[in-house]
């Protein structure tokens, strides 16, 4: 009887170790692929912006779809950080030389006015910034969560950045 409970073990953990962790190798590996992909697109998003000096809608559209290409879904902040063009206007008297201030635009206001006019114009010397999170749970985080239960629930596993500084104004 002992033999048998003995074998039986032998073959679940031999199963284990033959199918899940290379299951879970995959998966993993998926979501680094996933990963270099994601990062690849908002550095060429935010390098295109920064090269045109505009955020166009058809531009924002093909980014929004190239992200959803890859299987998962994600939340996408966008900052525009816009050079003042007049800092010095702010008070009476008072001459600023050397001093940029910036103020900042974010995804709504963006989206916004992409929605109202087609487009996003920016000038030279304002800053591009985007970041983007996947809010599903990835396969290859479902198999970690299964079994590295004590470390906590991870549900973020693609997380991508970039900014630029715009070099031209957009026309």
């Amino acid at each position: 009887m002992s033999d048998t409970f003995i074998t039986i073990m032998a073959v679940i953990i031999v199963a284990v170790i033959m199918f899940v962790f290379p299951l879970m190798a995959t998966a993993n590996q998926n979501d680094s692929i996933t990963q270099t992909s994601v990062q690849t697109m908002v550095s060429d998003f935010v390098n295109t912006v920064a090269k045109e000096g505009k955020i166009t809608r058809s531009n924002y559209d093909d980014f929004i779809q190239k992200l959803y290409a890859t299987g998962n879904s994600y939340d996408v902040e966008l900052e525009v950080q816009i050079l003042d063009d007049n800092p010095g206007a702010k008070g009476e008297n008072i001459k600023v030389i050397g001093e940029n201030i910036y103020y900042s635009e974010f995804t709504t206001a963006i989206v916004s006015k992409l929605d109202s006019e087609g487009e996003y114009k920016l000038k030279q010397g304002d800053y591009i910034l985007a970041k983007v999170t996947n809010t599903n749970v990835t396969f290859g985080t479902q198999m970690k969560n299964f079994f590295y239960s004590i470390m906590g629930k991870d549900t973020i596993a693609i997380e991508a950045s970039a900014s630029a500084l715009v070099t031209t104004t957009g026309k």
